[in-house]
């Protein structure tokens, strides 16, 4: 193999695709990363079997080839390289690297050996916006359980309709979920996919319109945005029927400044933080929601203005569950529904049904029910 490249565009394409790559595996080739030549491009291409991605950036392809090289060290190599063109070429088992007055040569490995990349069905699928799946993603991952105990709410559930595309989180104490209007030709479709993978699509994708291209198979999600292609295999097994657990009726209806209410949650979770259990508690009484937190070292009280519908209710809640949501709305109002002291509380929009969040309260020695 012989190419010649722009050093800063194989360093893109080194970072999007070592995102999928092995730190440490029982496998060593898993902890490279495949390269090889493609017309006037070299591609790059990592997994962990889980996670897969695929990236492609212009090059000089002098020599046509395929080897793999260690990702972490590949990846640090080309940051201390100076921005200018880079040549690259084999030379018996090594890759030899010249950038200005810089030359490097790193040991190869069999690319023989690296698993092939999956195979997708691109008549499967819908199209939509980047920033849409990343707002989608980054508003729902939050709530994925971080326990093995019940490994299927590790990931998020993507629900594909003719019309609406939703994604859904849940893991036990709160559930995440966020719906856009997206038409496609596919009438009903459910995948879950690791919180890891989505996580990682968000990182990669542009927050941008770029068109992004969502294609599904059994046992693999597949994800397409310019050059970059990503493959993760899907959770198996049956998602909870989330929408049986979402409260029909609510008696307290509260509107509130989203904004005002993140940052007088905010400095109420300093003294919260100081308990094992995180909790503040707000008492909502007419137009006023009162914010406190109790601890060993001190306390916090604060008071909001709000629009009540209802009766006056004292609830209790692990701070970091309400700010986890409110960090991630950027509505300017929001509502939150209630019942009583130990029923769920919903958080949705003014108007639409772009997202939805419930969140347990937390019981204490002052609860009423």
């Amino acid at each position: 193999m012989r190419i010649v490249c722009q050093k800063s565009e194989l360093q893109r394409s080194v970072n999007i695709v070592s995102k999928a790559v092995a730190l440490k595996s029982p496998n060593p080739i898993l902890e490279g990363l495949l390269v090889s030549t493609e017309e006037n491009n070299v591609v790059l291409y990592g997994s962990d079997d889980t996670l897969s991605i695929k990236n492609s950036t212009k090059a000089v392809v002098v020599e046509e080839g395929k080897i793999v090289l260690p990702a972490r060290i590949l990846s640090e190599i080309l940051a201390k390289f100076d921005d200018c063109e880079l040549s690259m070429y084999t030379e018996d088992n090594n890759m030899v690297m010249e950038c200005g007055h810089s030359k490097t040569t790193l040991c190869c490995l069999d690319a023989e050996m690296y698993p092939a990349f999956p195979e997708y069905d691109a008549t499967n699928g819908i199209l939509m916006f980047a920033e849409k799946m990343v707002s989608m993603i980054d508003q729902t991952v939050f709530a994925t359980s971080i326990s093995e105990d019940k490994p299927i709410l590790t990931g998020i559930l993507v629900e594909i309709e003719s019309k609406s595309t939703k994604m859904v989180a849940l893991d036990g104490y709160r559930l995440a979920i966020r719906e856009e209007n997206i038409e496609s030709s596919i009438d009903h479709k459910e995948v879950i996919v690791p919180a890891k993978s989505m996580r990682e699509v968000a990182r990669i994708l542009p927050e941008d319109e770029s068109d992004v291209k969502l294609f599904f198979g059994e046992r693999m999600m597949s994800i397409v945005c310019g050059d970059t292609e990503i493959n993760t295999r899907v959770l198996q097994g049956d998602y909870i029927k989330y929408n049986n657990i979402i409260p029909d009726n609510f008696i307290t209806r509260v509107i509130v400044n989203r904004h005002e209410l993140y940052n007088s949650l905010e400095r109420a979770s300093i003294m919260a933080r100081q308990t094992k259990t995180n909790v503040v508690n707000l008492n909502i009484d007419g137009e006023t929601l009162t914010i406190t937190s109790n601890s060993e070292v001190g306390k916090a009280r604060e008071e909001l203005d709000i629009n009540l519908t209802g009766k006056n209710l004292e609830i209790s809640f692990n701070s970091r569950y309400l700010l986890d949501v409110l960090k991630e709305v950027d509505d300017e109002e929001i509502v939150f529904d209630l019942n009583t002291a130990i029923s769920p509380c919903v958080i949705r929009p003014i108007s639409g049904n772009s997202f939805l969040y419930m969140v347990l309260p937390v019981k204490t020695s002052n609860t009423n029910v």
